[in-house]
């Protein structure tokens, strides 16, 4: 969420979104922050079809990448 946070984007998913797509990937049943629950749930963080559109594909990869590192290794990325 941190990396996420630091993008260019309309608005920022704040705590409220972060809350809601917890909810979102619990409801989901999703165990993991895989590919597939990453690109289908963005619009419960973002409100802007243009941030969404941003957020697909290598961008969202790239973003999911880190959240796993970071959780694997909570010392090693910022």
């Amino acid at each position: 969420m941190q990396r996420l946070r630091t993008k260019d984007l309309f608005k920022l998913p704040g705590i409220a979104e972060t809350l809601d797509w917890r909810r979102a990937l619990v409801a989901l049943d999703r165990t993991a922050l895989d590919a597939e629950a990453v690109d289908g749930t963005p619009g419960v963080l973002l409100k802007y079809q243009d941030d969404i559109a941003r957020l697909r594909g290598s961008e969202a990869e790239a973003l999911r990448s880190a959240a796993v590192a970071a959780v694997a290794d909570p010392g090693a990325v910022p």
